[in-house]
């Protein structure tokens, strides 16, 4: 009995002792329902919450931490070195991070209003708007996070930027700073705005994730109909490099369908979004309005 508890302890230091000289990679995350979820029914269980824990069991030879991060906090942590993000918009940061080959992209953005709000009586039960007609031609409040990250010219809403930016600083767009990336319906229930924008699938979650009634209208752009493509991302270092050589070398038809997988937990009527994405990973077809 003594010699098998001496090996338990002998194997445990063992381990402890491997698992110390492992090198470490920080893994920044943010709030954003469903993609990281802080808290609440479903914390820990975001797309990419799943998506981190399966690319860090493809990588036992490093010791990985996840840390929530605001994304102006993220723009200071690249200088650290260790530093990766599993799904960043390409063209951020150029001279911080080093970015693997594009593994995904972002859904279309769209617009939310509440259901009795009159902008939903105006345009009542047409599927897309265009944000420039909005901005231009109506009185409706638009409210967004800040149009640029602090201290860069590198948009939240990157492919909408040029038509929102002559408009901010004008009773037409109002601007929050909150600490989970989004703007949620709580602002069109106070009526700060009448309407916001975000994504479908991030609309739908914010309601299954606080168990709100669906009380609100979801609209497409116009002007959002183009993909944005994303990849994994790392500090500008050696060690960086590295780390960003072992992920595309993991990035094949498996890993694709593993990401589109826990994607659909959370987005499972949307077929549109899955035939392109197959297409354009899986098949190989040139898709033009799959952008960088």
């Amino acid at each position: 009995m003594r010699r098998l508890l001496l090996l338990v302890l002998l194997l445990s230091a063992h381990s402890s002792l491997e698992a110390s000289q492992k090198e470490e990679i920080l893994w920044v995350k943010w709030t954003l329902v469903p993609e990281y979820i802080q808290s609440g029914k479903f914390k820990d269980q975001g797309y990419l919450d799943h998506f981190l824990r399966y690319v860090q069991q493809q990588l036992p030879e490093y010791q990985h931490k996840s840390e929530f991060q605001t994304l102006n906090r993220i723009s200071l942590s690249w200088q650290k070195g260790n530093v990766c993000s599993l799904h960043l918009w390409l063209g951020y940061w150029p001279e911080k991070i080093v970015y693997s080959n594009p593994y995904a992209f972002t859904p279309r953005f769209g617009i939310v209003t509440k259901k009795t709000s009159a902008l939903a009586k105006q345009f009542q039960d047409q599927e897309s708007i265009s944000l420039q007609y909005l901005l231009e031609h109506t009185p409706y409040r638009l409210g967004m996070l800040p149009l640029y990250y602090e201290g860069s010219k590198d948009s939240r809403y990157p492919l909408l930027a040029p038509l929102i930016e002559p408009h901010v600083g004008t009773n037409k767009v109002n601007e929050f700073i909150n600490n989970k990336n989004e703007v949620s319906v709580v602002y069109l229930e106070k009526g700060r705005v009448d309407y916001i924008i975000r994504q479908r699938i991030t609309q739908f979650a914010e309601l299954k994730n606080s168990e709100k009634q669906d009380n609100y209208k979801f609209y497409f752009l116009d002007e959002g109909r183009r993909h944005k493509l994303v990849a994994s991302a790392c500090s500008n270092t050696e060690f960086g490099k590295k780390v960003i050589g072992k992920i595309n070398a993991l990035i094949d038809k498996g890993f694709h369908l593993q990401y589109l997988k826990y994607r659909r937990q959370w987005d499972d009527e949307n077929p549109t979004f899955d035939n392109t994405f197959i297409d354009y990973f899986i098949n190989k077809k040139p898709i033009a309005y799959v952008t960088e």
